[in-house]
């Protein structure tokens, strides 16, 4: 689609200098028709492929009426700055309703906006950053009240209640759930370690979204979830366990790539001992597969 719209631009600059080279700025008006024409029918069928591709159930007249209410705004510089403006605030609602699986309230956005920009004295830098500072825990408090995330804290509760009635499972301080596969020999990692571990990485419901593909990979105790460095903790060399963390000591209420907000993880680990190579260890965990 960009191809063809970086075509299209192109051939709209050259027929516009030809024409005014040619017959003057008043051009002719069945020639621009024509023109318009080529360009509507150019246009509609690269969009409405672009369109269809983006979602089999696309309301294409949903989708016409927001390009046109667009495309017939005023054409002045300003009202146009606004409607730019405008794209990117209708972005940053899609990007919240994304993340917290709840529209943000337009009614008080547009009321503070509005009162923002009509301030005559432009705000201090400071007063900026400090402003800055309140959304991440705004947005956290948000999270954490989402459907999404009031779900996966359920999910959880009702997943470490039956594994209680589990003999075979030990729960930690933490809140973590671990059932020992294979002892393993040695000392027990600290927290500055780079453990090499095999692992795979699943949903509640046993989906997998990580693994290591029997490929031991080096972890930085320090840069990895807090979970995953509290169990790491609990082994020894050769160690092998099964383990449920809860979403707080996961990606908690912020989630990530494939990973929902508080949500629960369950890992298979086994460890295999200290990286010793001087190669960089993964620093985060887990990997959501794409």
């Amino acid at each position: 689609m960009k191809k063809i719209l970086a075509i299209a631009a192109a051939g709209l600059l050259t027929v516009g200098f030809v024409g005014c080279n040619s017959k003057g700025a008043s051009g002719s008006n069945e020639a621009m028709d024509s023109l318009s024409m080529a360009f509507g029918d150019l246009y509609g069928a690269g969009m409405g492929q672009q369109l269809r591709s983006m979602d089999s159930t696309v309301n294409i007249e949903q989708a016409l009426k927001g390009m046109e209410l667009i495309a017939n705004a005023d054409t002045s510089k300003n009202f146009q700055a606004g409607l730019q403006m405008g794209m990117q605030i209708a972005q940053l609602y899609m990007g919240i309703e994304q993340q917290c699986g709840m529209p943000i309230n337009k009614s008080l956005f547009m009321q503070h906006l509005r009162e923002a920009i009509m301030k005559t004295t432009p705000m201090e830098q400071a007063d900026m950053m400090a402003l800055q500072s309140k959304i991440e825990p705004l947005l956290t408090k948000a999270l954490d009240q989402s459907p999404k995330s009031i779900a996966n804290k359920k999910a959880c509760e009702e997943y470490m209640a039956k594994l209680k009635k589990d003999k075979d499972y030990i729960f930690t301080k933490s809140g973590i759930a671990y059932k020992v596969l294979a002892e393993g020999e040695g000392k027990n990692f600290s927290d500055s370690d780079i453990v090499k571990v095999n692992y795979v990485g699943r949903h509640l419901n046993d989906s997998i979204f990580d693994k290591s593909n029997d490929q031991p990979v080096p972890f930085n105790l320090k840069q990895v979830i807090p979970g995953f460095a509290e169990i790491i903790q609990l082994m020894k060399p050769g160690s092998k366990v099964n383990v449920v963390i809860p979403g707080e000591l996961a990606y908690g209420s912020q989630g990530t790539r494939g990973i929902e907000p508080n949500e629960a993880l369950i890992f298979e680990i086994e460890t295999v001992g200290l990286d010793d190579s001087p190669k960089p260890s993964r620093p985060t965990m887990p990997r959501p597969m794409k």
